[in-house]
């Protein structure tokens, strides 16, 4: 579909949601009819978002303004400020989502509530146990990039390394490794990848996600349900429990939202940006040489990675914070409305009920110009203190594995840099047009060697 084309419909499709506002005020939001009428929206919007969603994006912003309605009637927040007055709200309340995903189907998630969608004392234990879970990766940076060290060696028998492929099973991997100190198969590693590719399937209601797709489901629901059972013989697990009593959470919750931060969060999440970065570096020659000069003044010869190495990696850092605005792994945060009210769009007043949801791009978030200069420029001496990637900061939202994820993508780029090379590498293309994690997947490291 050309640009005019998309256009015309995106706008289209909007007009219809300004009427929509008005139908719902009349039907009942929640009423049969009036979720009937929002499920349409969704899949009718959704079609389009998964083909073109940075476009979806842009034309609504660019010719309704930073607040409009987007997928079920939800009310989409598209610039800076906006968006990080959303995170910062307290106390949110969440809905079984993730991002403008509607988990239709609970059963993809064993009917235990997601772990980004929880309110309450459950979301608050949860998150207790999620900062025990997460090792503070300065205190041990050495045995953390031994485990990297071993896979970029898997990668050398190979003679390459994929990003789209590779990063994320290692990330699966070493997240397992982390959190529970158990191994996980081959096979495990397969299911969990198919497990994270087919989140689109909860969307889709349950006879047709378990019904009539369910021998794409079945067999990556038993693989969530035994590995969920798995980590119950974990070293590890009785600390968990032991803080889940404390909020009155089951070891299913436990498990089940455990198996949440590693899949979405980490996996999907991390293994994301960690390629992102990876093709910033590919693409940028004197970046990677000054990124090299550093790692080879912090940490010379062969002495041992250190937390201090880590917290010096100044220029890395920032390498890895403009990439993750540039390229967010998570591009929408969600909440829902607490209570109704009324949205002005395109010089019509628009009312919105309690438990509207409320989405903000952060995509378009990082990008916005009043907050940025130059905002599609990379630039390392940007001012990082508002950073919108990992949900912000200094509030109940922010990512409770975000040193984790920017230690870990150090400690990974040292491990590349420093002891490894390559000869040649694919094109890097970041696909901002469907609707998958913002990467360039099919960068591929090619004649990729240790280093004598």
């Amino acid at each position: 579909m050309d640009i005019t084309t998309l256009t015309q419909k995106v706008l289209k499709d909007h007009d219809r949601q300004i009427q929509l506002s008005q139908r719902l005020a009349k039907v009942g939001y929640n009423s049969t009819i009036g979720k009937l009428l929002r499920l349409k929206s969704y899949y009718k919007e959704g079609f389009t978002i998964l083909k073109a969603w940075r476009d979806f994006l842009y034309i609504r912003k660019e010719h309704i303004g930073d607040t409009f309605f987007a997928v079920d009637h939800a009310i989409m927040h598209a610039d800076h400020a906006q968006v990080k007055k959303l995170m910062q709200v307290e106390p949110q309340v969440r809905s079984n989502d993730l991002g403008i995903i509607r988990i239709i189907d609970p059963g993809y998630m064993l009917n235990h509530p997601l772990s980004l969608g929880m309110n309450g004392q459950e979301h608050t234990g949860m998150r207790a146990i999620f900062k025990q879970a997460l090792p503070n990766p300065l205190e041990q940076p050495d045995d953390l990039g031994r485990y990297i060290d071993r896979f970029l060696g898997d990668a050398t028998k190979q003679g390459k390394l994929h990003i789209g492929d590779d990063l994320p099973r290692f990330m699966v991997k070493i997240l397992h490794h982390l959190v529970f100190e158990i191994s996980l198969t081959e096979e495990e590693v397969t299911a969990s990848r198919a497990y994270i590719k087919g989140l689109p399937l909860a969307s889709l209601p349950n006879f047709v996600s378990r019904g009539l797709l369910a021998f794409k489901t079945g067999p990556i629901l038993k693989h969530r349900k035994q590995l969920a059972q798995r980590y119950q013989t974990s070293p590890k697990w009785a600390t968990y429990v032991d803080i889940g009593k404390q909020y009155e959470l089951t070891p299913e919750q436990i498990a089940n939202g455990l198996f949440d931060m590693i899949h979405i969060a980490g996996t999907a999440g991390t293994s994301a940006l960690m390629g992102s970065v990876i093709g910033v570096l590919c693409l940028n020659d004197s970046l990677q040489a000054d990124v090299r000069q550093e790692i080879e003044n912090l940490w010379p010869g062969t002495d041992a990675l250190t937390g201090s190495c880590l917290q010096q990696a100044t220029l890395l850092n920032n390498v890895i914070l403009e990439t993750a605005r540039l390229y967010p792994p998570v591009r929408f945060v969600s909440q829902l409305a607490t209570e109704a009210g009324e949205l002005e769009v395109s010089g019509q007043k628009c009312p919105f009920h309690k438990g509207t949801r409320l989405l903000g791009s952060i995509f378009t978030a990082n990008r916005d110009a009043n907050r940025y200069q130059n905002p599609d420029k990379f630039s390392v001496t940007r001012d990082f203190s508002d950073l919108l990637s990992w949900n912000g900061d200094a509030h109940e939202r922010v990512c409770p594995g975000k040193s984790l994820s920017i230690e870990l993508i150090k400690v990974f780029c040292m491990y590349l840099l420093k002891q490894h090379q390559w000869q040649q590498f694919t094109e890097v293309k970041w696909d901002l047009e469907k609707v998958t994690a913002v990467t360039p997947n099919e960068l591929e490291l090619q004649g990729f060697i240790a280093k004598a």
